[in-house]
């Protein structure tokens, strides 16, 4: 049946053609036409998902003057990408807490993460295939494709048949770097290391559960850990050392670290870090560290002994009631700025020499079995190399330099009599109890500066 021209239905379709939306008008004479409604859909353009009960719900209940969807699209169901489950820990931290009394957790410390022979390590679930919805006009409307990872790489372990399953063949230390997986082997000595144990010298990490007794020697190319308290011993690290104890060194232990130390305490002890060194007490011990000193327990406190460092030390307390002779340095001494002069030279002479050994190289180019030719090859080699090592130390010293620009020492409880701080090739010698004070280069001089409440 007719309607009136004035009061035509009206049809909007969403911008992404998922949707049709109908007005009816109210009308003059008769009621809508079910079937003049299709129409009106379809020429539109809405051939898909039409709602056929709504619009004959619209007709009977008079729904005039609103738009109601009648027609929606099939919307696509986006594909899942493949992902790993990893069954290890990869976020430890390998810097201690503070704990709420204001002293150093040093047991919060981890190093390493360990895994046994036949643990899991990684389970691999697939990517989840998406399914392409319909628009109203009966397009297709293509869902996101779910992507699979490609296999883990590295060692140490394996893979089911399946490739969804990864499982260490070893004990050992897992490392994550990217989606490459290493298992190492790791040193574990689950008591003291005494002499039953022997001497420890070892490629990967080693962690000891227990002390280390006086007179071993502990190495290894990673990380070193020890439980207990390390005696008159020496361990060496190519990575880190985590003392969770401390070391009573009777003036017999070093501890050298090619990263950084972390200790409860130092007693007595040589101590040396490329990185940064973290604890709580230096009592007559001798220190180097290539970064920064920072002694922030309740007890933080330096006292005897000289202690050094490239960019920083912060401490509490700064020598004794006693007046301990006590000796801080940070930056860098006369010795240094020698050693880069001396390069800086060397490095010149060497390249003026490898100019000529050019300019030779050329004239007997010609001239393949001629033994002055093969000569100058092998001093070419030679002069080559040493031109490398030497600007690589160079490059590390000016590194060193820049690095200790702006250092302080800084104190933030009492400083004593007997102290002695250097700055580069300058010193100052404390006379007078202090508080809160930061030790600061100026020019040609050390500055005793108030530190802000």
């Amino acid at each position: 049946m007719a309607v009136s021209t004035q009061n035509e239905p009206k049809v909007r379709l969403s911008r992404d053609n998922m949707k049709a939306y109908l007005l009816l008008p109210r009308p003059e004479l008769e009621v809508h036409d079910f079937n003049y409604i299709l129409a009106v859909l379809k020429t539109s353009g809405v051939t898909y998902g039409i709602d056929e009960n709504k619009i004959k719900q619209m007709i009977e209940q008079q729904v005039y003057n609103q738009e109601v969807v009648v027609a929606e699209g099939q919307v696509p169901e986006d594909g899942v990408d493949g992902y790993y489950e990893y069954k290890f820990d990869m976020n430890f931290s390998k810097k201690p807490k503070m704990k709420p009394d204001g002293s150093v957790d040093y047991w919060s410390i981890k190093m390493v993460e360990i895994v046994t022979e036949g643990q899991v390590i990684a389970e691999y679930h697939k990517s989840i295939q998406g399914k392409d919805g319909v628009d109203l006009k009966g397009r297709p409307v293509l869902a996101k494709r779910g992507r699979d990872l490609v296999p883990l790489r590295g060692k140490g372990f394996e893979r089911s048949e399946d490739g969804l399953i990864y499982t260490s063949l070893m004990d050992g230390k897992i490392e994550k770097n990217g989606e490459r997986i290493v298992i190492l082997p790791v040193y574990e000595v689950n008591g003291d290391a005494d002499l039953s144990v022997g001497n420890i010298d070892f490629r990967g990490d080693v962690i000891i559960h227990g002390s280390v007794c006086s007179g071993l020697t502990v190495k290894a190319t990673g990380t070193v850990t020890v439980d207990g308290i390390v005696e008159g011993a020496n361990l060496e690290a190519g990575k880190d050392i985590v003392l969770r104890s401390g070391v009573m060194g009777a003036s017999r232990a070093t501890i050298i670290a090619n990263g950084n130390i972390s200790a409860k305490f130092f007693e007595y002890t040589r101590v040396h870090a490329n990185g940064s060194i973290q604890a709580d007490v230096f009592l007559n011990c001798q220190v180097s560290c290539g970064e920064s000193i920072i002694l922030n327990g309740k007890k933080a406190s330096i006292i005897g002994g000289e202690v050094g460092a490239i960019e920083s030390i912060e401490v509490d307390t700064l020598g004794s009631e006693g007046e301990v002779r006590t000796h801080v340095k940070i930056g860098n001494d006369m010795a240094t700025r020698r050693r880069i002069s001396v390069l800086q030279n060397k490095i010149k002479i060497e390249k003026t020499n490898l100019s000529k050994i050019e300019e030779g190289l050329k004239i007997l180019q010609n001239m393949k079995n001629d033994p002055r030719r093969t000569d100058l090859l092998r001093v070419k080699i030679r002069d080559t190399a040493l031109l490398a090592g030497d600007e690589a130390e160079l490059e590390k010293l000016q590194d060193q330099i820049e690095r200790a620009r702006g250092g302080t020492v800084k104190v933030t409880g009492n400083v004593y009599p007997g102290v002695r701080v250097e700055i580069d090739e300058l010193r100052v010698l404390v006379k007078e109890q202090q508080k809160r004070l930061e030790f600061v280069r100026d020019q040609d001089k050390i500055l005793m500066c108030a530190l802000e409440s």
